[in-house]
């Protein structure tokens, strides 16, 4: 029987690992992910996980041990953020590459130098171009219920892809709420046991590719990890669906529209910041501004199609972005991307790039509700006054 209990972003994290009934679990500790690896370590001592929990010396081996561990048919979960997803950044690339189903959680926080202990979306998304599906997550209760869904996509034989579902630092790993905890027989239900089409690790099965030398076949390799990319588009949604029917929550697939109807503009956000940004939409919409509101769930694969069709219904679109990309041809890697989905599509509305909550620092209804007249305006005018801004600069 489902039972609710008050738990921060880490503590669902690691309830929805133990529901998954993950088998091997390396996890280094790292701020703000460090309260979820220690929960793992006491539910496998106190035998609530019947897993293997590696204590390893560095986030590289923390990948290592799980790239090994599903390699050799077993489901493996590891965590960690900022300075540790760029240390085990080598193995990163290599579990894709070998359609391994690992999942891995991100406490996201932002990338010394100069930093910060809070979020910053620059950690996982700069894992946005290896191969690796990304889910982001509002809050607690989104974080359980993706860890579990996370594995259903991963494991699916039209996939075999990593996935990685990713939290804000302290705004979610920090800060509890009531969450509903599934029961395990209908979790298992929903996620049976793991067993892979092909082990990569059997000696009576060497996998030799018949093409010849791996360093021969990248571009065919490369060329089917993208059609699986594009196949996950497919299984999230149905995943999710499925996911909602039997525990009566949905995160809307790749993405969640909110009083989209009717809108003349709408904002695209992602994480924790979509909570604040609903209250906004509401307070606008009742003084009779018609703002609509985008939440991006997957940002890989990213949703081109969902994407277009709400530019067909909009006069203008405002990407509020938890990152940056220095050098880059504008604005915060969400809203180019956008962009470029939009390029050659026939409709075509203003866009405007928002860089806020860098650091973890507070994105108010007052920061959300300026972007969201700046959008409204553009609709109106058809113009964009400036393409790219730094909301939160101190001047």
């Amino acid at each position: 029987m489902a039972v609710t209990k008050v738990l921060d972003g880490n503590e669902a994290a690691a309830q929805g690992v133990k529901l998954s009934r993950v088998e091997v679990i390396a996890a280094y500790p790292i701020t703000p992910q460090t309260e979820l690896a220690n929960r793992l370590a006491r539910f496998v001592a106190e035998g609530e996980i019947k897993a293997k929990y590696v204590t390893v010396e560095s986030e590289h081996a923390s990948m290592s041990v799980c790239a090994g561990a599903s390699a050799a048919g077993a489901r493996a979960f590891t965590a960690s953020a900022s300075q540790g997803i760029v240390y085990m950044e080598e193995v990163i690339w290599m579990v894709p590459g070998m359609r391994l189903p690992v999942v891995m959680c991100i406490a996201n926080r932002s990338i010394a130098f100069p930093g910060a202990l809070k979020a910053t979306h620059s950690d996982s998304l700069l894992q946005r171009d290896n191969g690796w599906i990304q889910l982001y997550c509002e809050n607690s209760q989104e974080v359980l219920d993706t860890c579990i869904q996370a594995y259903r996509i991963a494991e699916d034989k039209r996939v075999y892809l990593p996935v990685i579902f990713a939290q804000d630092g302290y705004v979610v790993t920090a800060n509890a709420m009531p969450v509903e905890i599934p029961d395990q027989e209908a979790v298992d239900k929903f996620l049976p046991p793991y067993k892979h089409d092909f082990v990569n690790l059997d000696p009576d099965m060497p996998r030799e590719p018949e093409e010849g030398p791996v360093d021969e076949i990248e571009t065919e390799s490369r060329y089917l990890m993208d059609i699986a990319m594009e196949n996950a588009k497919k299984v999230i949604r149905e995943v999710d669906e499925e996911y909602g029917k039997m525990f009566g929550r949905k995160y809307g697939g790749l993405v969640e529209e909110y009083r989209c109807d009717g809108a003349e503009g709408v904002l695209i956000t992602m994480g924790s910041i979509t909570g604040t940004a609903r209250e906004v939409v509401d307070s606008m919409r009742s003084r009779g501004k018609n703002i609509g509101l985008v939440k991006l769930k997957a940002f890989r694969p990213f949703p081109t199609e969902e994407i277009r069709k709400i530019a067909e219904q909009v006069g203008a679109i405002g990407f509020v972005d938890r990152n940056f990309s220095h050098g880059s041809a504008g604005g915060g890697i969400g809203c180019i991307e956008t962009a470029r989905a939009l390029y050659n599509y026939k409709y075509r509305p203003p866009l405007l790039g928002f860089i806020a909550g860098i650091g973890g620092r507070d994105v108010t209804p007052a920061h959300l509700e300026y972007m969201a007249d700046k959008v409204l305006n553009a609709a109106k005018t058809g113009t964009v006054e400036q393409e790219v801004e730094w909301v939160q600069l101190r001047r």
